[in-house]
């Protein structure tokens, strides 16, 4: 593998998130890797790019602490680097704006545009610290900061001084912040569309419920802390003695809690569906068959069913003329309801076919590392996304519009 040498005032990342956590995907001892990072940090300690990288691979391998303490090693040296996946011979330039955080909680740009003639910039936006003095000539602008509570006050610094921006911006700060669950799940609901109403509760609220002798009519429940964005981590709480179990077992202070919606099929399983709106347009980015009601695709286990498998390529070739179709008015809602013009969104349907939207986020990861010879069908579908948001972007350039 190549890796970018180079440290001057632009520094790029020697080999950025999208091919590293595909060499992880794969398989591949990172030990080696980092090592060499190493070496060229202890060459030249303002390799911010470098130690950037280190802080990738820290997480990869489950060491998120200490991923997270080296990427502000990496932002107290500059907070601007580019791409090396993206634009070898680019046509636009992309400059994004992120926030210092996990590794899953900005837009996956380099994903969607590894290979692509758009060349990526990514600058760090800390709250109350103005924006660094020198940023790289750029076509568009992309907010590719995920709406949490944590960065409710950065996204509207943002908002501020993106408001006179000198080229086209997607994805507005304020149109971002509008995706923080409770209100999202409020305005969806507003929309027409079905999603779990989402409440914020406080530890000893809860504590309440599980010692009433009334409470097992408000059950099942799903449940998750206020600051955990990954639902991988949620439970479904089936009585008020299930709830005081979970409580015995946590300590934060706060909750996200919604009704539990089923979504089996007439077979007993659970599909979810990943899909991405691109310009209005919805694409399909996967089906994930499970036995578990909040199982990935990474749990779903796909690759050892034939079956399942079978089932999501056809879901992928009829996807137009019959998902779509089917729930085109809810599409149409969902789109307005948003106000993006590059978002994710996670649902299933219930027996009855109706749609349910459990999450809209611009920052779901998307990818094409599922092994070809396993999932055949994979590799032109995701180049039908890819291509679908790099013509996107390409348009957003020209037209000028702030979306």
């Amino acid at each position: 593998m190549r890796i970018e040498q180079s440290s001057d005032p632009m520094n790029a990342l020697p080999i950025g998130l999208a091919k590293l956590t595909r060499l992880a995907f794969a398989g591949v001892d990172l030990s080696r890797v980092a090592g060499r990072l190493l070496g060229m940090c202890e060459r030249d300690p303002n390799h911010a790019g470098a130690l950037m990288d280190l802080a990738v691979i820290d997480q990869l391998e489950g060491n998120l602490a200490t991923g997270l303490k080296r990427q502000a090693m990496a932002l107290s040296k500059q907070r601007v680097f580019r791409s090396t996946c993206c634009g070898a011979n680019p046509r636009l330039r992309v400059l994004a704006f992120v926030a210092a955080a996990d590794i899953g909680a900005n837009t996956p740009l380099e994903f969607l545009l590894e290979g692509s003639d758009i060349a990526l910039t990514m600058v760090y936006v800390m709250p109350g610290r103005e924006l660094p003095t020198v940023l790289p000539d750029h076509d568009l602008a992309f907010v590719a900061i995920a709406a949490t509570s944590l960065n409710r006050r950065l996204l509207a610094e943002l908002e501020d001084l993106l408001a006179y921006w000198p080229t086209p911006v997607v994805n507005l700060p304020g149109r971002v912040s509008m995706l923080e669950p409770i209100e999202l799940a409020a305005n969806l609901t507003e929309a027409g569309l079905r999603t779990p109403i989402l409440r914020r509760m406080l530890r000893n609220e809860l504590r309440d419920v599980a010692e009433s002798s009334a409470a097992d009519r408000s059950f099942p429940i799903v449940i998750r802390a206020i600051e955990q964005r990954n639902e991988r981590g949620a439970e479904k709480i089936d009585t008020a003695l299930g709830l005081g179990l979970y409580l015995g077992k946590r300590s934060d202070r706060a909750y996200l809690v919604s009704p539990f919606v089923d979504c089996r099929g007439r077979d007993g399983l659970y599909r979810k569906i990943r899909l991405l709106f691109i310009d209005r347009r919805p694409y399909a980015c996967h089906l994930a068959v499970s036995e578990g009601w909040n199982g990935s695709y990474v749990d779903a286990r796909m690759e050892a069913d034939l079956r399942r498998r079978r089932e999501e390529e056809h879901f992928f070739a009829t996807f137009d003329s019959d998902f779509v179709t089917r729930h085109s008015d809810a599409f149409e809602a969902l789109v307005e309801c948003v106000g993006l013009t590059y978002f994710g969104v996670d649902c299933a349907e219930t027996e009855s076919g109706e749609l349910v939207v459990f999450k809209v986020d611009h920052t779901l990861l998307v990818h094409d590392m599922d092994p070809v010879d396993v999932f055949p069908y994979k590799p032109p579908q995701m180049r039908k996304i890819f291509d679908a948001f790099a013509s996107y972007l390409h348009r957003a350039a020209v037209e000028g519009e702030r979306r």
